[in-house]
């Protein structure tokens, strides 16, 4: 009779063991998933703030104003919240080709493009004259289209 308690005892304690572990793991766990949630809304969040609109008129013209074969548009900050004035900050392509070598520039020379500012986008590209293009632009997730006549 003591024997069968003593196993019983030893039992009841592996149990307990066993539980007190499964409910840590479960507990860091859930604490890993929850973190995530959290990074995952504030860049979320951060994409819904972004907003840009292209301010630059389809009729005047975009491209070799100034002689030297460069695509010149302005894009304003509509969004509620400041973005860096570089070129990792917006996507740009050209007749369906992703470019590399834009040059982002604020209107006003500030190196943070605030929110209702504007910015000066230049980049190099080799259009034959009298011919139809598509630029897209996407701003942390925001896409604005503009099409122009070269």
């Amino acid at each position: 009779m003591a024997g069968g308690s003593a196993a019983e005892l030893i039992l009841f304690i592996a149990a307990i063991v066993i539980a007190a572990s499964v409910a840590g793991t479960l507990t860091s766990e859930v604490t890993r998933v929850s973190d995530a949630l959290s990074a995952k809304s504030l860049d979320v969040a951060g994409d819904i703030r972004a907003d840009a609109e292209i301010v630059s008129d389809a009729g005047s013209r975009v491209y070799n104003r100034s002689g030297n074969g460069n695509v010149t548009i302005h894009v304003r900050n509509t969004g509620a919240s400041d973005l860096p004035a570089d070129p990792g900050t917006i996507d740009v392509l050209l007749d369906g080709e992703y470019r590399t070598d834009v040059t982002v520039t604020t209107v006003d020379g500030d190196a943070t493009w605030h929110t209702g500012d504007v910015v000066r986008l230049e980049f190099p590209a080799d259009l034959d004259p009298d011919t139809d293009h598509r630029l897209k632009l996407v701003v942390r997730g925001d896409e604005e289209v503009f099409r122009f006549r070269t």
